[in-house]
């Protein structure tokens, strides 16, 4: 498996350093954060490119999906923080797959924005733009 979690998380928190606080940041779902605001960013999915595998065997990309949330009390702030990280993965070579807004039916007074994100990583934990 090509594991670049690390990588990323290391890449994408400073773009959000300035809006949310260090301790706020999750690479795990957090059920309910204990402050606002929070984001999470989770690989969600990691699989084997198979139009570029060859008769060796080691893996040499796999096309991994992460899974971005922000949550806060305002929604200004939620979306200028999933600006932010918006910014953070696409400069790392990631394409969006969707952004939206997710209704909070308990509690009205939290905004929460989910995105989806894939890109390639190749056996050097480089990132390239996947379709």
């Amino acid at each position: 498996m090509i594991d670049v979690e690390t990588e990323v998380l290391n890449a994408v928190y400073p773009y959000i350093e300035d809006l949310v606080p260090e301790d706020s940041f999750s690479s795990v779902y957090v059920p309910a954060p204990s402050s606002f605001p929070f984001v999470t960013l989770m690989e969600m999915d990691n699989i084997s490119d198979t139009g570029h595998q060859s008769t060796a065997l080691d893996e040499e990309y796999a096309v991994i999906t992460y899974e971005a949330n922000v949550y806060a009390t305002d929604k200004l702030d939620c979306r200028e923080i999933m600006d932010a990280l918006d910014q953070a993965m696409i400069r790392l070579n990631f394409t969006r797959l969707s952004m939206t807004t997710v209704p909070n039916l308990a509690d009205r007074t939290i905004f929460r924005i989910t995105a989806r994100y894939r890109a390639a990583a190749d056996q050097n934990k480089r990132l390239y733009r996947h379709r």
